[in-house]
This record gives C-alpha cells, sequence and structure tokens, in this order.
C-alpha cells in the first residue's frame, strides 16, 4: 500500500512538471511566431515604401525641364539665307530665340539675321512650338532670262510665322515649317516697276508669301 501511494505521488510530480514545460514551450513558440509575423510585415513595408519612393524620383526626373541654349538647323527658303543653306539660333530665355543664318540666293550670297519669339517654352517638354519671328536680310530677287545684268539680290523685312516639330525623348531634333511674308524694299520696287515697263523683257510678279523648311537640332 505505501508503494501504491509513493509511485501515485510520483507520476502526479512528473505530469505536473510535464505540463509546466509544455506551456511554457508554447508560450515561447506562440511568442517567435509574433515576432517573425511582426518582422516579415514591417519588412515588406519597407520595400514597399522604398518602392515608391523609387518611382517617385524617376517620376520627378521625368519632369525636368531643360532648357534649350543652341539651335542648327539645314533647309531651303528665306530662313536659310535663300534657296538653300544653314540657320544658327541663340536661345537666351526660352520665349526667345536670336538668329543668323547664310547661304545661296539664286543670284549671289544671301543671309537673314532675325529674332523669334516662342509662344511656348522652347524646352525639352514641349515637342511642338509656334513661333512667330521678323528678319532683315535678303528676301527678294529679280532673274532676267538673257540679260544678267538685271539679276540682283534685293535686301529687305521679312515677317513670318511658323511651327517646330520635335522627336526623340528630349525633343532635341526635328523639323522646322515656316510661312514668310516678304515686305519689297523701295530699290526693288523701282526695278522692278522699270523692267515691267520695258516691252522687250518679260516679267512675273513675286508672291506674296514664301515657306521655308528645314531640319534642326537642339543643344
Amino acid at each position: 500500500m505505501y508503494f501504491k501511494e509513493k509511485l501515485l505521488i510520483f507520476v502526479c510530480c512528473v505530469y505536473k512538471e510535464f505540463e509546466i514545460k509544455y506551456t511554457t514551450i508554447k508560450k515561447i513558440n506562440l511568442l517567435t511566431l509574433i515576432l517573425l509575423f511582426s518582422t516579415v510585415v514591417f519588412a515588406q513595408t519597407n520595400i514597399t515604401s522604398n518602392v515608391k519612393e523609387n518611382k517617385g524620383e524617376e517620376q520627378e526626373t521625368e519632369k525636368i525641364e531643360i532648357k534649350k541654349i543652341f539651335d542648327l538647323g539645314f533647309g531651303i527658303g528665306l530662313d536659310y539665307g535663300g534657296l538653300i543653306g544653314a540657320k544658327a539660333t541663340f536661345i537666351p530665355i526660352k520665349y526667345l530665340g536670336i538668329f543668323v543664318s547664310a547661304g545661296y540666293h539664286l543670284v549671289s550670297f544671301g543671309w537673314q539675321i532675325g529674332v523669334t519669339g516662342y509662344f511656348l517654352p522652347k524646352t525639352n517638354m514641349k515637342k511642338i512650338r509656334p513661333y512667330a519671328k521678323v528678319m532683315y536680310g535678303s528676301n527678294r530677287v529679280i532673274i532676267v532670262e538673257g540679260a544678267s545684268q538685271h539679276n540682283k539680290n534685293y535686301i529687305g523685312l521679312t515677317p513670318g510665322v511658323g511651327l517646330e516639330f520635335r522627336f526623340g525623348a528630349q525633343a532635341s531634333h526635328g523639323l522646322n515649317i515656316d510661312l514668310n511674308f516678304p515686305i519689297g524694299s523701295s530699290e526693288f520696287k523701282d526695278d522692278f516697276d522699270a523692267l515691267d515697263k520695258n516691252p522687250m523683257i518679260e516679267i512675273t510678279n513675286p508672291l506674296p508669301i514664301a515657306i521655308s523648311l528645314g531640319y534642326h537640332f537642339e543643344f
């Protein structure tokens, strides 16, 4: 009888000790799981935050406006000195350009100097830019077949309007189309009237408008 009581007491003690250890292990495991879950959530939140910040930085980089400083073009028409030539424009501010051009004007060297005002800023943010301009230089010419002594290049004022079409990620190259309205000088009008009255010479009235077309590169 005494032996059975001792055995029962021993079993109860072992069971209680096992129960305490098992409960402690359960608590430790639960705490470990909670810590692990918190770490994963924090890491995921941190990664998401970094991704958003990187995307924000990329968007800000894409939106940076870069003003153009210099424009170089090659083309045909009065804007390029006459028939064919080149045009260089300096842009001190993004709404204003100062240009010079030189080329061949049918009978002699042709040139222009002028100012361009841009309705939209001349930056990488705008790929289509309308503008108005005024220039002074070669804008009329007289050619008489068989009487080259009358051939002459005339200087005058020419207002005009145009459009820039730019291509590429930085809008750094593209087409220029211009519509010009040459104003003949008094010298041109006098010479033209004299030739028009000469029955031996057939002469055609000049067109009131002149179109220019060129391809440009911006820096």
